[in-house]
């Protein structure tokens, strides 16, 4: 049971706190065992310390502070006093993730197996939160002219949106296709859009980059219903 002193400096925080305060984790009221902590023969170092961080869900201080390096870089310097780097061992398939407001992001610890990825990895992931936070209310594209921007200011012109890493996939059946009312541009989906969504390469030349209903995407394949 939380301590009823934790529970009211938490309270007071979620009343009182700055924009970073609400943006950071709470705070941990578990510590990992010592005993459990220890490195293995087999395991160097370097790489028992950033299991151990993805153990307790702490950030990587060293990835950390390259990300508010390359924040401070760009003229970003309020968002380096939030962003967080973490390994996530529940990750397979997926390289990283990015969360936004919340500017954290989270590394497959399989990166570490393959030279400079997790370098390039970071730097792809906190692209994505550059974009969004430069977007502020206008709906953008994941891997959009946005994203592509914040990647060539990070140091990583013409970046792919997806890895080629060897990671273990999971084949996943897309049984929805939908296409732009204008172009006929066809996206496959997992699942279906929750909200309008519009083609972004024509909203973006026929309209400012601004949503438009004419370009909106209409389901024209739904392999459930046959």
């Amino acid at each position: 049971m939380l301590k009823l002193s934790q529970l009211f400096l938490d309270f007071q925080a979620g009343i009182r706190g700055s924009l970073a305060e609400r943006a950071l984790d709470r705070p941990l009221y578990a510590q990992p065992d010592a005993a459990s902590a220890a490195p293995s023969k087999a395991k160097t170092r370097a790489a028992k310390d950033k299991d151990a961080a993805a153990a307790a869900n702490v950030p990587d201080e060293d990835l950390t502070e390259n990300c508010r390096i390359l924040l401070r870089q760009i003229d970003l310097a309020g968002a380096a006093r939030l962003v967080s780097v973490q390994w996530n061992s529940r990750l397979r398939s997926t390289a990283g993730y990015a969360s936004y407001p919340s500017w954290k992001i989270e590394l497959n610890p399989k990166l570490q197996e393959f030279e400079g990825q997790v370098e390039r990895t970071m730097r792809h992931e906190l692209a994505h939160l550059v974009a969004y936070h430069r977007a502020g209310r206008r709906r953008i594209e994941p891997h959009g002219a946005e994203w592509q921007q914040a990647c060539t200011d990070l140091g990583i012109p013409g970046e792919s949106a997806r890895h080629r890493l060897p990671l273990p996939r999971r084949e996943v059946k897309r049984n929805y296709t939908y296409a732009c009312a204008h172009c006929g541009l066809r996206v496959q989906r997992v699942r279906k859009f929750r909200r309008y969504t519009a083609c972004s390469a024509c909203c973006n030349q026929h309209n400012g980059g601004q949503y438009d209903s004419r370009y909106r995407f209409v389901m024209v394949e739904d392999l459930r219903n046959g």
